[in-house]
């Protein structure tokens, strides 16, 4: 079983790897040079790389492609993607070719407002949690 840690966010990268080889690799360190494969040579970019998120080790890639033809709003577009399906890619290319030849799509935005749930359980009286809300719902409009 793997060791708990704390701190892990406050470790320099290496010392995250080589816990990761220590906990989960049988402290066969020979993986690191495929973590390390996927850093950038240029340190600046490889720096922003690892600031993109928290606890970041490597960098993980996916092949970035382009769906053109898209005309939305009687302006044309290509669409950017990144993922591994090419079917994918190509069937959104062939659509936004359909769809342009036919008028292309349209959008209009009808609300920038967004609304959001929260689930929990609650093991006490409905009523007070229904009163509860109540009180309190004044305060969020």
């Amino acid at each position: 079983m793997s060791k708990k840690i704390s701190g892990f966010s406050k470790l320099s990268k290496k010392d995250k790897i080589d816990w990761i080889h220590e906990n989960f690799l049988d402290k066969d360190f020979s993986s690191a040079k495929i973590i390390k494969q996927y850093w950038h040579n240029n340190k600046k970019l490889q720096r922003i790389h690892d600031e993109f998120s928290e606890n970041s080790i490597s960098n993980y890639y996916l092949p970035f492609a382009i769906a053109p033809n898209f005309l939305i709003n009687d302006k044309i577009y290509a669409v950017p993607m990144t993922i591994e399906e090419s079917s994918v890619v190509a069937a959104a290319a062939k659509s936004a070719k359909f769809w342009m030849n036919n008028g292309g799509f349209r959008y209009k935005i009808v609300d920038d407002e967004k609304s959001g749930q929260v689930h929990f359980f609650f093991n006490g009286d409905k009523k007070d949690l229904s009163n509860y809300f109540r009180k309190i719902k004044p305060l969020f409009f």
